[in-house]
């Protein structure tokens, strides 16, 4: 039987929100911190259950968790650790002062976690916003200066650079082969019940050429 509960530690000013199984191992969790202030939010998402003051830590799912990593391999277990945060391994144990929540105000919570997660800054993990890393233009889906590029970093887990970041005349596109230098933008999981967990990282080059100059190669680390 699937239980779901809310509970808050004072001590660290956290309010924790758990779907528990039968053994008590955590299913889904949902965990608010007071100590973080919130993302930048569009406005129309602004309006928040009054139990979830702060910022989620956490918006994680075990069963989203596997699957991304059967899909996708460890590397991707990690970046979604690094976007959910960590679940409690458990079993969780219901504490006296725990306050039983109906499914309903658990999926408040949780959807509301999940949009924290969504437009806050991944600073941890094996590839934090801002890293830098070298990638090899594999594909121009919709030809040069059209939606954007694929980008082959040498790891299983797709990378994207939206036409926003590249040069407004198409010939000033890097060509299929390139090899240059990018920095993560974000980590973009797409999470559907029932479908192949996807996962791609979003990327934007570190230097653009003048135009009819050729694109930098990435210099020695």
């Amino acid at each position: 039987m699937t239980r779901r509960f809310r509970h808050t530690d004072p001590e660290q000013d956290l309010r924790h929100w758990f779907e528990v199984g039968d053994n008590g191992r955590v299913l889904r969790q949902a965990t608010f911190d007071s100590r973080r202030e919130l993302p930048p939010l569009p406005e129309w998402l602004t309006k928040r259950p009054d139990e979830t003051t702060g910022a989620a830590s956490v918006a994680a799912s075990r069963a989203y968790l596997t699957a991304t990593r059967e899909e996708h391999g460890p590397l991707a277990g990690r970046l979604y650790d690094a976007v959910y945060g960590v679940l409690d391994e458990g079993p969780v144990e219901e504490p006296p002062e725990a306050v039983p929540v109906t499914e309903e105000a658990f999926e408040q919570a949780w959807r509301t976690a999940l949009r924290d997660r969504h437009f806050s800054r991944y600073d941890t993990g094996p590839l934090p916003q801002g890293a830098r890393l070298t990638g090899t233009v594999s594909a121009l889906p919709w030809g040069p200066g059209l939606t954007g590029m694929v980008v082959d970093i040498g790891q299983p887990v797709g990378a994207f650079v939206d036409v926003l970041h590249l040069p407004r005349e198409a010939e000033d596109w890097p060509a299929v082969g390139t090899v240059t230098e990018f920095e993560v933008v974000t980590i973009r999981f797409y999470l559907e019940p029932g479908t192949c967990p996807g996962l791609q990282l979003r990327l934007r080059p570190t230097a653009t050429p003048a135009p009819g100059e050729p694109w930098p190669r990435p210099a020695p680390r």
